[in-house]
Parts: C-alpha cells; structure tokens; sequence
C-alpha cells in the first residue's frame, strides 16, 4: 500500500474554522489534513481534553474524525491493520502512565514493519514533578520519554507549547513520510499557555538527494555482473505496498527466467501463477525455495526488492550470491545499517534507493529492448515441499486439509492475519503459494501475541465491506478476548486453533530440549469454552467438527454476508507439525 498523507486542507464539523482554536483543536485539524480519521484507545487521564474533540464511530459521516473505545493493547495495533487495508494512516491514543506501556507493543511493530502510524500519549504536567502524580511520568517515574526515544529516536514529539506546535507537528508529518511510527506526547499545562507571540514557522524538511548511483550505471552493473549467472529473485514486504506489483514481479521474473521466492509478507507482491515462483523462504518457508537460497553462490546473481533481512526470513545467514542487487525506498529501513544490506552480503553489493514500482518498471523495458545475457532458471515445480504433510490424530481437525479447503474458496478482496500462533507458521507452508483472492499479513518481528486481533480490527474499519479474516491461538486470545464486545458487529472472522497449548513453544521445545520432561516446557493452557466467551460478548460462535464435515454450512453462512462478527472454534492436534521453524537452531 502506498502511503496516503493528504496535501488539501479540509476540515470538518467545529473545526472549519482554522483560527482561534485552542491546542487540542489545532491538533485533530492537523492530523485531519493528513488524512486521519480513525482513533482508537481508551479516555482519561491526560488525554480528555483531546478526544472530546472526537464523536463516537458512526455510518452517518463516515469522513468524520472519530474515537473507537477499545482495550489499550487492541488500539495499539488498530492503526497497523488499518494501514496494511488501505494504506492511510490512523491513530492510537492512550492515557497517562501504564496504559502507554500497553499500546507500545504494536508501536514495536510498527517501528518494526515500517508502518506509518500516530500514537498519542500524554506526560504528568511539569509542576507535578516531585509530588508523586497519579501514574507519575516524570524523571522520579517512568520516565516515559526518554521510554519512548529510546526505542523511537527521531519520531518522538513533545507537544509543550502552542508557539512550537505547528512546527512540531511538521517533523512529524516527515516522518510518517519515511514510512515511520510517530509518538505525539501531550504535555496538557504546556498546551495551555495562552500565546502571546508568533508560532514559530513551520519547518518541512526536504528529503536528502539520491546518494546511489543513477538507474543507468545500475543497470550496466547488473548487465555485467548477470553475464552468464542464473538470477534469483526475492520478493521483501515492501514491495507489496505498490498497486500492481505482482503483476511487475510476474514480468520480471519472466523476462528474466529468475527463479524467484519470497517472505512472509512479501507473498502479497507474488502472483500465485508465476511460473517461477519457488516459495516462501525460511519461517514456515517451502522447501524448493530453501533449497534455492541454500544454493546461492559464486554463480548467481540475487535481486532483492524491499528487503527482509530478519531472522524468520533470513535466519542470521549472510546473502552468498556472488553479487547482489538491493531494490530499497524506504529510508533508514528495519533491518538496514547506514541504510545498506551491506552487512549481511558476502559478495559485490549494489544499491538503488527509488520508488520499487519505477524500479522494476526500468529493468523489465530494459531487459525487453535488450536481454540480459544471464542463464535462464527453471520453471518452479508444481509441488514446493519435499514430503507429504503429517497427519491429525483422531478427534482433531488436519489442519494441512483445512488450509487447503479455505484456500480453494477465500473470497475475493479480502485479508487475512496470522496471529503469533502455529498459522503463521504452517498456512504458507501448507498453501505454498499467495492466494490471489487473498491478501495475508503477519506482523511476526515482534511476534507480540493477541495483537492480531487489533490488526484484523483496523483493516475491517478501513474497508467495511471487505471479508476479514484472523488466524489465532488459543495462548493469544487470552490476551485481547476482553475486547471482543467493542467489535461484535464488524462482521469479522476468527479461527481459534485450540490444542490447549502454546503450540509453537511445545513443537519447538520438543526438538531444542528433547531431554527434558514436557511438564517442565510450561507450554500448556487450560480448557476454554471459547464459543462461550464469544456468545457471551454478542458474538456468533460455532465449533469446527473434527472431520470438516461442517466447514462447508459455515462457510456458506459466510458468503451471505456476516451482521455479527463470528468466531469458529477449531480443535487443533499439537503434535501435527506442519511448517518448518529454523529459528530452532539459534536456541
């Protein structure tokens, strides 16, 4: 998605009026301009005098900015799903003290995914310091600025002052443009001064010129370098933002003949009928497409397009290729140094910081005016793993049949999220390949449990009438089942994998302790009527039979259309291992 930060002026409501607004108002106005119109989190506290600015989320005037009261640890991954459903930006607001804490973890992982996103906290005013405030933020508390800065420390903005604040606001607007997460903090006794001299005048920042060499020198290296080497593709996340980037990794990768894989996320810029697709790489990963990695060396040539150099895809291991090529926009990247992957490559490295789309677009009417004298690669096998895939036991569903049912009917347009539970692990692995009708996200760097759900919440609110569906355990939904009453009427979907474990740590701990009693793998979970808990918080809730024999009435409820949202209960056997998790061997 590309990221949508509006240029016009347009306010709404008792905001029309840009002068003789106090503060807070400055503030929604703002952010309105920027597009904003979502805000999700809980009032008090610091934050009252900003959200009474705010109404309550509504159909009638659906581009009014509006408030949605959910837990703190939901809200703070809203703004992430939201993004990833429509590429606009949303916010997260939380009250002093703790409840930052809470929002924090999505703030993680959009600092992580390099996602775009508002989050809004408030400090203890200054005259408070020393007499012990309620959730004391202040340096003799948490401290919670140098918190945030430490984890955040170019995007942070204290908001002490009405003279400063346009110019605060500016910064971070650059910021949210570099595809980072900003954290607006409201000191609420500095925002009410009354202003008796100018603002100060806004700054905007001018992005720094190109410091990587010019398309045309790129292109001759990589004619150079790919002279009777096979190319490989790998397809990272960012890509996936840009409209028709499948399309332009299809041409690709066949005007080239590029064996080509990608990661988890990165699946979305990939279409499921590229003859040249080998699979999903490492977590969960394929074994065609490992043993493509695996095979990289002083004969091939890597092409990396938005990178992914994280350990569930690249698992600590250094890009072997005798040379390799790294398509990058996106400035200071997760996972770069100096805003390079130098670090992580053996061989010749090569750079280009522009738009991917215009990028991919270069090299294909390139290589169609004049062919890239590389060695063509095979065309993908049909079957991407080695072997069949394991069994259920009696009494549970087979997960690998249940994958491969949902991915012969996902309707189209819609997403889906995998939770930090074994479906982010294993639905690629069984799938091997995107799902056109279907876009899927993991926001696995984190790997912050529950905070799926808030994801699947924010990318139904950005789009209502789009099917959203969520992939999670039942070790995570212990962590946001208090927040299913807020959303009872979205019309979302989740899949509940209940094997009474946390399943990942008992699979994994099998292999890395395999002399250790399993009592002592503190993996375990109690029993949960987890079809309860959702009727009780005016859900719809059914259980899966364990032999699928009524997957096809729920699915068929589905397409008509969902008023409520609808939780399916799946009984999931802890000893079927499905996806390979390589991560196992750094432990």
């Amino acid at each position: 998605m590309s990221l949508e930060v509006s240029e016009s002026v347009s306010f709404i409501g008792e905001l029309e009026e840009p002068f003789g607004l106090d503060s807070y108002q400055t503030i929604i106005t703002t952010l309105n301009n920027w597009g904003i119109r979502l805000y999700a989190g809980v009032n008090g506290g610091g934050v009252i005098h900003l959200l009474k600015y705010l109404d309550p989320p509504g159909q009638d005037v659906p581009e009014k900015p509006s408030f949605l009261t959910i837990g703190e640890y939901t809200a703070g991954f809203i703004p992430l799903g939201y993004y990833l459903g429509s590429g606009r930006i949303a916010a997260s607001v939380a009250t002093t003290g703790a409840a930052t804490k809470l929002i924090s973890c999505g703030l993680s992982d959009a600092k992580l995914h390099d996602i775009p996103v508002v989050y809004i906290v408030p400090v203890s005013n200054g005259s408070t310091v020393g007499f012990s405030p309620l959730q004391d933020t202040t340096e003799y508390g948490s401290n919670i600025v140098k918190q945030l800065r430490a984890e955040l420390p170019d995007s942070v903005f204290l908001l002490d002052n009405p003279k400063t604040l346009n110019q605060q606001l500016s910064l971070a607007r650059y910021q949210l443009q570099r595809s980072k997460p900003v954290v607006l903090v409201l000191d609420n006794e500095g925002l009410s001064i009354s202003q008796t001299e100018p603002d100060f005048p806004a700054i905007v920042p001018e992005y720094p010129g190109p410091e990587e060499p010019a398309p045309g020198a790129f292109l001759a290296e990589f004619r150079k370098e790919s002279e009777g080497k096979r190319v490989v593709m790998f397809v990272g996340e960012e890509l996936a933002r840009y409209p028709g980037a499948t399309e332009l990794t299809t041409q690709l990768s066949t005007t080239l003949r590029a064996a080509t894989m990608w990661s988890i996320n990165g699946a979305n810029a990939v279409d499921r009928e590229n003859h040249y697709g080998y699979g999903y790489i490492y977590f969960g990963g394929n074994d065609r497409a490992m043993s493509l990695y695996s095979s990289l060396g002083e004969n091939d040539v890597l092409l990396v397009i938005g990178a992914c150099p994280d350990e569930y895809t690249v698992n600590f291991k250094k890009i072997s290729a005798a040379a390799t090529f790294h398509f990058s926009n996106i400035p200071q990247g997760y996972g770069l140094v100096n805003n390079s992957l130098q670090h992580v490559v053996e061989g010749r490295y090569y750079q280009i910081n522009a738009p991917l789309d215009a990028s991919l677009q270069t090299f294909i009417d390139a290589a169609e005016e004049r062919p890239f004298p590389n060695i063509p690669a095979e065309p993908a096998p049909h079957y991407l793993n080695d072997l069949p895939f394991d069994g259920a036991r009696a009494y549970f569903a087979d997960m690998a049949i249940l994958y491969q049912r949902l991915d012969r009917w996902w309707p189209q347009r819609s997403i889906g999220i995998d939770d930090t539970c074994l479906a982010y692990k294993d639905r690629q692995y069984v799938t091997q390949r995107p799902n056109n009708n279907i876009r899927f996200y993991s926001l696995y760097r984190g790997s912050a449990m529950g905070g799926a759900f808030g994801v699947a919440i924010g990318a139904k609110l950005a789009d209502p009438g789009r099917q959203v569906f969520l992939f999670t355990g039942d070790g995570c939904f212990r962590l946001f089942s208090g927040s299913l009453g807020e959303v009872s009427n979205l019309g979302l979907v989740v899949f509940v994998l209940n094997n009474e474990t946390f399943g990942i740590v008992e699979q994994g701990l099998r292999k890395v302790l395999p002399n250790v009693v399993p009592a002592n793998y503190h993996s375990r979970l109690s029993a949960v009527d987890y079809c309860a808990i959702a009727r009780a918080n005016n859900w719809n809730a059914v259980r899966l039979a364990p032999d699928l024999g009524n997957l096809d009435d729920i699915l068929g409820k589905i397409d008509q259309g969902l008023s409520r949202s609808l939780l399916i209960e799946v009984p999931v056997d802890p000893n079927q291992v499905l996806g390979k998790n390589p991560r196992l061997k750094n432990l």
